[in-house]
């Protein structure tokens, strides 16, 4: 195996994926802005997503085996990006792109849980920004793109963890929904997904998550008491009828330590 490029590997589940990769790869990461968490050497580059000339340079520079797209940002300019980003891929024909998406591309039929070969439908802007941009990858690469979706990505310490002390200060209430149905993931659990696709090669639609899902404002009250929230007081926004964020998977051939439950990922992510 040669190279690999994660894109976004400062974020959170970026720098997961890189990390986990990086036990058997040779592995190169983006970030846009520096901070302290940042080796001062190494396989980080600087990207902006607006500069037009930045895939042709990575690529021509990295020359990856495989990309890893994890990024964030304004819709329009990451959809400009990836675009550009496949098209120069195309100058390198042995190289594969592995996107991470979003349960929300099916986030305007919400009435069940979805599989891998459910036709996408969103109604958000995120959503439909994801699901424009599965699609415009798949024309451009075809099998060479392979697309991870996720569900909610929890972990030790990650920014929804924080956010429960933060909503919590000086008398806060943590704000939760009524008849919204989840299943959940965390950024190891992905990374290890993203080493399977690149281990195995494997192409088309993969769903990451727990293989049962939960109430949210159960799997908060559960989590506030495992991290010793004291006391906390909710915000309850009640949905008209059922909304499920659930991502579930037909495939037979992932492996049985990338399913987990909700159980198994509330203890992960909280002992």
């Amino acid at each position: 195996m040669g190279n690999i490029l994660v894109l976004g590997a400062s974020g959170f589940v970026g720098s997961a994926v890189k990390k986990r990769l990086e036990q058997s790869h040779t592995v190169y990461g983006t970030y846009y802005t520096r901070n302290e968490a940042l080796p001062e050497a190494g396989r980080m580059e600087n990207l902006d997503i607006g500069d037009s000339s930045a895939p042709g340079l990575l690529l021509q520079k990295i020359k990856p085996d495989w990309v890893i797209a994890s990024l964030r940002g304004e819709f329009s300019g990451q959809m400009a990006f990836h675009k550009r980003l496949a098209r120069e891929m195309q100058k390198l024909p042995e190289s594969r792109l592995c996107y991470l998406s979003t349960a929300n591309v099916f986030d305007k039929e919400g009435d069940r849980p979805h599989f891998e070969e459910d036709v996408p439908k969103a109604e958000s802007g995120y959503g439909q920004f994801k699901a424009d941009c599965e699609a415009m990858l798949f024309q451009e690469l075809e099998e060479r793109c392979t697309i991870l979706r996720l569900p909610m990505v929890w972990g030790r310490d990650c920014p929804r963890v924080r956010s429960l002390y933060t909503d919590m200060a000086d008398g806060g209430k943590i704000r939760t929904w009524t008849n919204l149905y989840v299943n959940i993931a965390t950024d190891v659990q992905i990374a290890e997904f993203v080493s399977y696709i690149v281990d195995t090669g494997a192409k088309g639609i993969f769903h990451a998550g727990t293989v049962d899902w939960i109430a949210y404002h159960e799997l908060i009250r559960r989590i506030g008491e495992r991290i010793g929230l004291r006391n906390p007081r909710f915000t309850m926004e009640t949905e008209e009828k059922a909304e499920y964020m659930v991502l579930l998977s037909h495939r037979e051939n992932v492996p049985d330590a990338l399913k987990p439950t909700v159980a198994q990922v509330i203890d992960r992510i909280t002992r």
